[in-house]
């Protein structure tokens, strides 16, 4: 899709890879192209705004991507998505897509969370999605900057750090529009999952 000066993006991947044996997940590969590079290659073209990696310093960036990192790390994602609104300086009315980066199949995602507009009284849209009960997707969404930045900095107000704070816990208090996708409707691929000899598959190898 055409770059829009409206949006910008925030690439969670962080974390130490525990659930994948130590690997670091930005740089698992599928089909030979890191995932880090798949998903913000789509971000950089879309994404006017500009792009930012929560990773650690040990992941190489794509060119036009923006390294920032929760500090201390391994802060959990809202964390992470805190130094990334931080790292970007976005204006209160830009519109900010977050995503983690386990999901390469973000470029059937965002004309999903981008279009039509989003309503006068909306905050952001989500994905709904998931195996077998489908529940919201937060990691998969684009939110107004100002809206966002208001729900993290009240709950460092009420909690002293968003520091392994769950998403869900402060993000559903935004008023969000909500979009229901499928694997073979918007190409989303479900997030790596480890099976028996260590192989990691994905929803479209399934």
């Amino acid at each position: 899709m055409a770059p829009r000066a409206d949006v910008a993006a925030i690439v969670v991947g962080g974390g130490g890879g525990e659930r994948l044996g130590g690997v670091s997940k930005p740089d698992l590969t599928l089909g030979g192209v890191r995932l880090i590079d798949r998903v913000c290659g789509v971000l950089v073209e879309a994404c006017g705004a500009g792009c930012v990696a929560v990773v650690p310093p040990t992941v190489r960036v794509p060119e036009g991507v923006v390294r920032t990192l929760e500090d201390p790390p391994s802060g959990g994602p809202l964390a992470g998505i805190d130094a990334g609104l931080r790292a970007l300086g976005v204006d209160d009315d830009v519109l900010v897509v977050v995503v983690s980066v386990d999901a390469p199949g973000v470029a059937g995602l965002l004309p999903a969370l981008l279009e039509p507009p989003l309503g006068s009284d909306s905050e952001g849209r989500i994905a709904i999605g998931g195996d077998p009960q489908p529940f919201d997707q937060y990691l998969m969404g684009v939110y107004r900057a100002g809206a966002l930045r208001r729900v993290i900095d009240e709950a460092v107000a009420a909690l002293g750090s968003v520091r392994g704070v769950g998403v869900r816990r402060v993000l559903r208090a935004l008023a969000l529009e909500r979009v229901r996708l499928t694997l073979t409707s918007a190409g989303i691929l479900i997030p790596p999952r480890m099976w028996p000899g260590g192989r990691i598959f994905w929803a479209t190898d399934l």
